[in-house]
This record gives structure tokens, sequence and C-alpha cells, in this order.
């Protein structure tokens, strides 16, 4: 499902979210990179496209560029896509990023997303530590 936006312009939010305090549950690190293509890939959720790519991660917290783009047929307002960002975020913190709460979102900024052509090893090779833990 690896859907390029090509010039069309996304809004990019910076997202901080922090370990819980109970350091022996281990964190899921959030990204959608895909192993086998090696590439970053747009993911469906609700009234979002998105694609999200980590810019830190640390013992103190893990940082994301989260790209977003509203789903065909999806009219959202500045303020339905704030929402629809907090409830998407909600979410993937209570089910796939376990160990993880949601510490600030960032303000929107207009972007051109990374595309299929974004590919520079696996996040691994870019942050210099292994995901699986």
């Amino acid at each position: 499902m690896s859907l390029t936006r090509g010039t069309q312009k996304v809004e990019r939010y910076s997202v901080t979210l922090v370990p819980e305090k109970n350091e022996t549950v281990p964190f899921h690190v959030p990204t959608t990179f895909d192993r086998v293509e090696r590439v970053y890939e747009w993911k469906h959720s609700g009234r979002l496209d998105y694609l999200i790519v980590p810019t830190k991660i640390s013992n103190n917290e893990v940082k994301i560029d989260l790209f977003v783009n509203p789903s065909r047929g999806a009219r959202l307002q500045a303020k339905g896509l704030s929402k629809a960002i907090e409830e998407f975020l909600e979410t993937k913190i209570g089910s796939e990023w376990k160990g993880l709460r949601l510490a600030s979102i960032g303000r929107p900024s207009h972007v051109i997303p990374p595309n299929k052509s974004f590919v520079r090893g696996t996040i691994e090779d870019m942050l210099g530590v292994p995901l699986d833990h």
C-alpha cells in the first residue's frame, strides 16, 4: 500500500511520546517503515492517511514526524483535523504503542512529504539502534 503524494502538500505534526514509568514494559517505536521494501509507506486509519517517521529515540522520549492527509472524501477543517489527530494518537497509544504516553503535539506545518524515493537504509541504520526492544 505504498502511495505517493507527489508535490501535494500535507500536514506534518511533530509528536513527542514518553515511556511509561514502569521500566519493565518495553515500548514500541512508532513507524510506517517497511523493512522489505525499505521505504516509508502511507497507511490508512479512519479519516486519515498517515506516514510516521521517527526522528529521535531515547530512554526519556520518542519524537516522531506524523505526516497526515485527510482521506479522499473526508473534508476536515483545521479544528476537525487536530481532533482527528488527537483521537488517532490516543487510539494507537491504547492499542499498538503500549508503554508510551502522549507528551505533546506540535503545530502543524504544510510540507511535501517523503515519497517512495525516500530511502536511506533501515530506520535502525539511520538511528543507530535496533527497534525491537
